[in-house]
């Protein structure tokens, strides 16, 4: 069992220094094909006006873009500046978005579905049950009326809509 296990962790280790080597020799080719691609706009901007007049408007350009670049990168959130109570920063680590819920319920269908291809019943309703706890947290089984927003509906309805008769 255990070789197993280290058998498939050193083919996903191969898989992914190929996958590391490719994105890297991919990285050198578009390096290499952007310094060539400034040598071409220096050429054409010496050609006109000059050779300092390229290399300052080239560098001037250069620095803002990375400048700009930067300071994208360190922008921070607005609510990081107020306070919050340790409850409340307890609750925001531990409790999951709807975003990452839904990714989770993604992930556990793609393995429910690859473990009925593979005929695997165990690993199959284990994903099932993963599949409804997902779809439990997210409120898909929830009777209607017993969210906040659908009791405000109710109130809204029951006062709009009541008919005698």
């Amino acid at each position: 069992m255990i070789e197993q296990l280290t058998d498939i962790l050193a083919d996903q280790a191969k898989v992914a220094a190929r996958k590391c080597a490719a994105f890297a020799a991919i990285g050198v080719v578009m390096l290499i094909g952007a310094g060539f691609l400034l040598a071409a706009i220096y050429m054409a901007i010496a050609a006109s006006f000059g050779a300092v007049a390229a290399a300052l408007a080239l560098g001037g350009t250069l620095v803002t873009l990375s400048l700009v670049a930067l300071a994208i990168m360190l922008q921070r959130d607005p609510g990081e500046g107020i306070d919050q109570s340790e409850a409340q920063k307890k609750t925001a680590q531990n409790s999951k978005s709807e975003d990452d819920m839904l990714f989770d319920l993604l992930v556990h269908s793609a393995m429910t579905g690859y473990a009925t291809g593979q005929g695997n019943k165990p690993r199959m309703q284990a994903g099932f049950d993963q599949m409804i706890d997902d779809l439990g947290v997210l409120g898909v089984f929830d009777p209607p009326g017993t969210g906040p927003q659908d009791d405000e509906r109710s109130d809204t309805q029951n006062t709009d809509t009541k008919m005698a008769g």
